[in-house]
């Protein structure tokens, strides 16, 4: 099988809807969906996509290229979420009935359990389990600049005395590193 069969099953099995092909809500969903379905189901012994951090956790630049692949082939919907058109859900129909089903219920169990999270929801789960994937995360650098911004103002401290501390911490981490 193809990642790109893989892309159009996932986006074909059932979610809490219970019914083929509902709708992925959005890139987010899609990207950490198919993260969690490699790593928590017996997709797992595959070597599908590869993942990295990135600003909202783990991201695939594959897996978004082989999406826009699928929007520009006409085999994929994404005017609200990403759903198959007919001749992709055609297409996905004839592939889901090739797998077993321990196959088929990863990748429902999967849907239904994620696709109705919110972002946010869906977010917390992924950085609480898969930490090594939030180094570069848009959503804790946000909240730590919120959170200094918000101290520096409580205690009357500059910015350039939080500048200071930070380099004064980096310097004394290298000594004793050395």
């Amino acid at each position: 099988m193809r990642k790109l069969d893989l892309l159009k099953l996932l986006i074909y099995a059932r979610g809490t809807a219970r019914r083929d092909n509902e709708c992925i809500p959005s890139r987010t969903h899609l990207q950490k969906e198919m993260f969690l379905l490699l790593k928590e189901t017996v997709f797992q012994k595959e070597d599908w996509y590869k993942f990295v951090p990135h600003y909202y956790g783990p991201f695939s630049r594959e897996l978004d290229y082989d999406l826009n692949e699928l929007v520009a082939s006409g085999l994929v919907n994404e005017s609200t979420g990403f759903a198959l058109t007919p001749e992709g859900f055609k297409d996905a129909d004839a592939l889901w009935n090739t797998l077993d089903q321990r196959h088929k219920t990863a990748l429902s169990r999967i849907k239904e359990r994620y696709n109705r999270l919110t972002s946010e929801k869906l977010l917390d789960y992924v950085y609480g389990k898969y930490k090594k994937y939030n180094v570069k995360s848009a959503v804790i650098l946000d909240n730590l600049y919120i959170y200094f911004d918000s101290f520096a103002r409580e205690n009357d401290i500059t910015i350039d005395d939080l500048d200071t501390a930070f380099n004064r911490i980096r310097h004394s981490v290298n000594e004793n590193r050395n």
